[in-house]
């Protein structure tokens, strides 16, 4: 068996990159804004939250994330999303790739039961690498840590090409401007839409 240290310096031919919420899935978990009582006061879908990224919230407002750190309700109440799933089956299968799921959520309550989600459609996790870029406490935003975390699998993996799959362009044109960090590696953008269809996409 490999070390570990041997596995993620493994060169791979092509890093595929795919988004979970609303990519592979349609989840129904939603974020709540709360006020300094602790009340909620507006509830946002993943596009809601998404368009209201950068904008400053009222003093005293935070937002909760909690549905997303349940791994019940994933499991339960997420809606495959079947084309892209067969995609991932696919590309997980050949030998030559690098597969990771990278997600703006925090570490979920059950890491089992979330990973169990994916196999009981089919797809071999022990594949896959499941990132979370919701664990980088930093002050970027959402799609610049993605971005951050698919550069650092370029260098790792050195991979000849990289292709990411995402519901949300904010994610694809920060993908994108990675090409003036890695000029040698080839980009490719996948916008994918609400019925599991992926479309070139450019910037």
């Amino acid at each position: 068996m490999k070390r570990f240290s041997e596995f993620i310096n493994e060169e791979a031919n092509a890093l595929h990159v795919y988004d979970i919420d609303d990519t592979l899935v349609h989840p129904t978990a939603k974020i709540n804004v709360k006020n300094k009582q602790g009340k909620v006061v507006k509830t946002l879908n993943t596009h809601e939250f998404a368009k209201s990224t950068g904008k400053t919230l009222p003093q005293g407002h935070s937002y909760d994330f909690s549905e997303f750190r349940s791994s019940e309700k994933f499991s339960r109440e997420s809606k495959p999303i079947k084309p892209m799933l067969s995609h991932v089956r696919l590309t997980s299968a050949n030998k030559k790739n690098k597969v990771i799921f990278n997600t703006a959520r925090e570490n979920m309550d059950d890491k089992d039961k979330f990973i169990k989600t994916f196999t009981r459609h089919g797809v071999n996790m022990k594949k896959i690498h499941v990132v979370r870029a919701g664990n980088l406490k930093t002050p970027e935003s959402g799609p610049q840590k993605k971005a951050r975390i698919v550069s650092g699998y370029i260098k790792t993996h050195k991979p000849k090409e990289v292709h990411m799959y995402d519901d949300d362009k904010g994610n694809l044109n920060h993908f994108l401007k990675l090409k003036e960090k890695h000029p040698d590696v080839q980009f490719f953008a996948h916008h994918v839409q609400p019925n599991g269809k992926h479309i070139p996409y450019n910037d």
